[in-house]
């Protein structure tokens, strides 16, 4: 008879940590079946871009395991996991490298802890962890938040060009927070952080022999009603009605020498504007990067997105979406070789997807989207341009294909 009362005794000493550290869970999924056509890949026998098959591709795109809680009053955390890419096949037109294998694999997707250092005050936070760059509309707002097939693939870009990596995560401190007006809808919110991103030698596994931090900074004015009500790290697109104003916003990043260049540099702006079931968002940003010869590359991405909220049956609501995203990098032989030289990217790479989601609630959405892939290689081969389009790990030199997505995405 002992037994149940120490159960049930366990149980509510957990149960009364929960609530006392106010943990929380959420898990998410984006699921997509996608039809590839027109994908090529290089043929090293006679130089040539041959077709391969066009194929449907059922894969688990994205999952996110969040955990979070408030131990104390101006102390909160949030740890989030991520199981990606599993069933990709990377012959599929849709960007990305694959997990699959006997048994997929989950990896850390953010760590952070937040110390609002005033209580009942979010001008002035202290977050500290692993992390993206505070700096990029797309790359900072949730993948399943987005309301596009696909995140604007700038997002990889700017990413890449300021961490290295595509998730664009790194371990660092930043001080953040938002002003609200009390007496006009005007509001301003600050981000600037110390990161350390150390994939560039040994490995992945340090910055090199040269060392200087990646130092990013950013800051949006909120016209209208604010994207929160107090300080979010994260951002969102469509607000279903219940925010009227407009977000302009600037960014700006640079890191120092490395063994690889002696500056590397993104700036550019920032907007959301929403009214009515109505959303415009989008970003552009300038890349440069310097060598420690002198030599220098640059380069520009950025992405445009229009979406309506139309009212349908039983309270669901239609959301058309028009999408596209740019790569704008060197294409001249002599251009190529020097972003080449400075493991940068080059050519031009954009994609316009057309499409709409249908919400069930603001958790869960059906999507069909057709999503139209485009590249250009300028004056060299496309063996020897680095872009997403002529490029595919695992598999080498490529022109990738376009396709039609069917997606869906439920948040619990």
């Amino acid at each position: 008879m002992g037994s149940p009362s120490y159960a049930q005794t366990d149980s509510s000493a957990f149960t009364k940590v929960l609530e006392d550290f106010n943990i929380r869970a959420s898990v998410g999924f984006q699921l997509w079946g996608t039809y590839t056509h027109g994908m090529r890949v290089l043929d090293e026998d006679s130089g040539e871009l041959l077709p391969v098959d066009n194929r449907f591709t059922p894969q688990l795109r994205r999952s996110r395991l969040s955990i979070s809680g408030q131990p104390y009053q101006t102390l909160s955390f949030k740890l989030t996991a991520a199981l990606d890419l599993v069933g990709h096949d990377l012959l599929a037109a849709t960007e990305g490298g694959t997990n699959n294998g006997s048994s997929p694999g989950f990896r850390l997707w953010n760590a952070i802890v937040r110390w609002q250092i005033r209580p009942e005050d979010d001008r002035l936070n202290l977050l500290a962890g692993y992390m993206a760059a505070p700096i990029g509309r797309e790359s900072t707002t949730a993948a399943l938040r987005s309301n596009s097939f696909e995140k604007a693939w700038s997002q990889n870009y700017l990413r890449r060009h300021l961490v290295g990596t595509g998730p664009g995560r790194a371990t660092g401190v930043m001080l953040a927070g938002q002003f609200t007006g009390k007496q006009h809808p005007l509001h301003l919110t600050y981000e600037a952080a110390v990161l350390n991103p150390v994939f560039q030698s040994l490995s992945g596994n340090s910055t090199g022999a040269a060392y200087s931090p990646l130092l990013v900074g950013r800051m949006a004015v909120h016209f209208g009603d604010p994207e929160s009500a107090g300080y979010a790290s994260g951002h969102r697109v469509n607000y279903f009605g219940k925010r009227h104003g407009l977000t302009l916003g600037v960014a700006a990043a640079r890191q120092g020498k490395s063994d690889l260049f002696r500056e590397n540099t993104a700036y550019g702006i920032e907007w959301l504007y929403n009214t009515h079931g109505f959303h415009l968002d989008g970003e552009y940003f300038q890349l440069h990067r310097t060598g420690l010869t002198g030599t220098s590359t640059h380069s520009a991405t950025g992405y445009v997105r229009a979406g309506k909220n139309l009212p349908v049956f039983r309270g669901y609501v239609l959301e058309p979406v028009v999408s596209y995203w740019y790569f704008r990098g060197p294409e001249e032989a002599e251009d190529v070789a020097a972003a080449n030289a400075l493991r940068s990217f080059a050519g031009g790479d954009g994609g316009l997807d057309i499409g709409a989601n249908l919400y069930f609630n603001p958790n869960t959405k059906l999507s069909l989207f057709y999503a139209h892939r485009h590249g250009s290689m300028g004056a060299v081969g496309p063996q020897d341009i680095n872009n997403n389009f002529y490029f595919q790990s695992g598999v080498g030199t490529i022109a990738r294909g376009s396709y039609v997505g069917a997606g869906w995405v439920i948040i619990l």
